[in-house]
């Protein structure tokens, strides 16, 4: 006999049960920000800190934990790198943020009774929202570098000439957060495909005892 599958998320049902869990992914989000960081600074805006921000707020319950996690793994972070000018850093956090914001749309999406199933309808939304969240980071910082910094004129083709020079970072950071969207969003499609075959088969052997 087969074991009905329930509309929420598998995973979720024990993310319910188990504030642990919640604990510890949000860790996680905060260590693997941080360290990309440090760690891909040969690869320029390839970093999954955007992607990791989108996803949590999809992911939690509330917006401001998402936010949470990218203030603690910006600031940290800067701590260690240094600081830079600051109009240029908070179009880079207001950018950021912007991924949050993005993964509450994609959330908007889903039912109420599973709001964690991942469906082609959100597969399709978390496609959008990197796009859209590398877009931002793109004409936001880059505006901040015309309008602010003394690298270009203060003319309409000072702002060509920025916005052309910063295309290739641009295309960088598109193709970043689209991978490590993808693999976020993969990784918990198949996270929670083995947690619901464990619970089929919890379930089958239920049964088998039952009817021994």
């Amino acid at each position: 006999m087969k074991q009905p599958r329930s509309a929420k998320s598998v995973f979720f049902q024990a993310w319910d049960q188990e504030r642990w869990i919640q604990i510890a992914f949000f860790a996680i989000v905060v260590s693997i920000g941080v360290a990309s960081r440090f760690w891909l600074v040969d690869w320029p805006n390839v970093k999954p800190v955007a992607a990791l921000v989108l996803f949590s707020a999809f992911f939690f319950r509330r917006l401001s934990i998402a936010l949470l996690a990218l203030v603690l793994i910006m600031v940290i972070s800067d701590l260690s790198i240094g600081a830079y000018d600051w109009r240029l850093m908070a179009s880079v956090y207001l950018s950021l943020a912007v991924a949050a914001g993005l993964g509450c749309w994609v959330k908007s999406s889903v039912s109420k009774a599973a709001p964690t199933r991942m469906g082609v309808g959100q597969i399709g939304r978390f496609t959008i929202a990197s796009l859209i969240m590398s877009t931002v980071f793109f004409a936001l910082t880059n505006g901040v570098v015309w309008w602010f910094g003394q690298w270009y004129p203060a003319s309409l083709s000072g702002l060509a000439s920025c916005y052309a020079a910063g295309l290739p970072f641009y295309r960088a950071t598109m193709m970043g957060d689209l991978f490590f969207t993808g693999a976020l969003v993969g990784g918990y499609m198949a996270m929670d495909a083995i947690c619901a075959r464990a619970a089929l088969w919890q379930g089958r052997i239920a049964i088998a005892i039952s009817d021994s």
